[in-house]
């Protein structure tokens, strides 16, 4: 049987081919990513490419969706092994730092994701989707560490507004190569507001 023959629903061989779409997209920009190549990466043909996905369009934007969604599930699986709200926070944030090549990519996605959505409306709904997620996750490690008593009594969505706003601004600076911000700088500033917003207590006027 041909590869072009396989049954529709093979999700591996869906996977691997987004898996290679995204790792390009990452290395060489949303817009330099041919068929051809993902084609290549991955032992097969276009023909097959375009069994699963009928244009190029199509394999981008499941691609973008599949890497933050990999990225999502890997955070998820170490964030739940931590009971303490306040060390799965800082966790969180470790998480998040743009080291090693894997989560530099991730960053790089992420990057291309709001440059495109920007300009694609079609992209927004998923974007949205994105980052409602993450605000979730905050939000509801705040809330954690709030009925186990280590983070004061402050309004969750707004803080996760506040250090997903200031988790994405250092990221940029860092992938941009501003020579003011570094992982460590990025690191300090984001552990800072947890000390600031949820365990320090308010000054008194």
């Amino acid at each position: 049987m041909s590869d072009t023959t396989e049954p529709r629903g093979s999700v591996a061989r869906r996977n691997a081919i987004l898996e290679a779409a995204w790792q390009l997209m990452a290395e060489r920009g949303y817009h330099h990513v041919r068929i051809q190549d993902v084609a290549r990466i991955c032992g097969t043909s276009t023909g097959t490419i375009h069994y699963y996905f009928p244009g190029k369009d199509d394999v981008l934007r499941e691609a973008l969706r599949y890497c933050v969604d990999q990225a999502f599930e890997r955070q998820g699986t170490v964030l739940r092994q931590i009971d303490n709200a306040h060390k799965r926070l800082l966790a969180l944030i470790e998480l998040q730092l743009p080291v090693g090549v894997q989560v530099r990519n991730e960053w790089s996605i992420w990057l291309q994701f709001w440059s495109e959505t920007t300009l694609n409306p079609a992209l927004r709904p998923i974007h949205s989707d994105f980052y409602t997620r993450w605000m979730d996750t905050v939000v509801s490690i705040v809330r954690r560490g709030q009925r186990q008593g280590i983070y004061r009594d402050v309004d969750a969505v707004a803080f996760a507004r506040l250090l997903t706003s200031a988790t994405d601004g250092a990221a940029i600076k860092i992938l941009t190569g501003a020579p003011e911000m570094t992982v460590d700088n990025m690191r300090s500033m984001l552990v800072s507001i947890v000390e600031k917003e949820l365990t320090m207590a308010p000054s008194v006027v």
